[in-house]
């Protein structure tokens, strides 16, 4: 019994160190300041390793606007409800449904530049 417990906890250990913020199972969460309609995100894009996703709340008429510089990424989005744009979103982007969004980047294999530091810039104007 004492054998059991003891691997238990080795393998919750492992897994808690193995979590990432900014992995596909933990996005980042994003909040912009009161009063504010974008925010500012950098990070890098490192080869093997999962990264970087972000969530963000957002209502049903908003539109997602993002600017990308730095390493070349791929940039993807998933809705609430499951579906989504990866990779090929466009700026802007309709924000269908309310509730919390999960915007990703990948390194764009395909291209030069892949790997680096990036800058990130999201607006997301109140609804008309």
């Amino acid at each position: 019994m004492k054998i059991l417990l003891v691997a238990a906890a080795t393998l919750s250990i492992t897994t808690a160190a193995a979590a990432r913020p900014g992995d596909a199972g933990h996005p980042i969460e994003l909040k912009m300041k009161r009063g504010s309609d974008s925010i500012v995100v950098r990070g890098v894009l490192r080869q093997h390793v999962d990264c970087c996703a972000y969530t963000f709340k957002a209502h049903a008429g908003q539109q997602l606007r993002w600017s990308e510089t730095g390493a070349t990424a791929r940039v993807g989005i998933v809705y609430p409800d499951g579906g989504g744009i990866n990779p090929g979103l466009p700026s802007p982007a309709d924000l269908p449904q309310d509730g919390a969004y999960v915007l990703t980047l990948s390194p764009d294999l395909m291209a030069e530049g892949a790997f680096g530091a990036f800058t990130l810039k999201l607006q997301i104007p109140p609804a008309p």
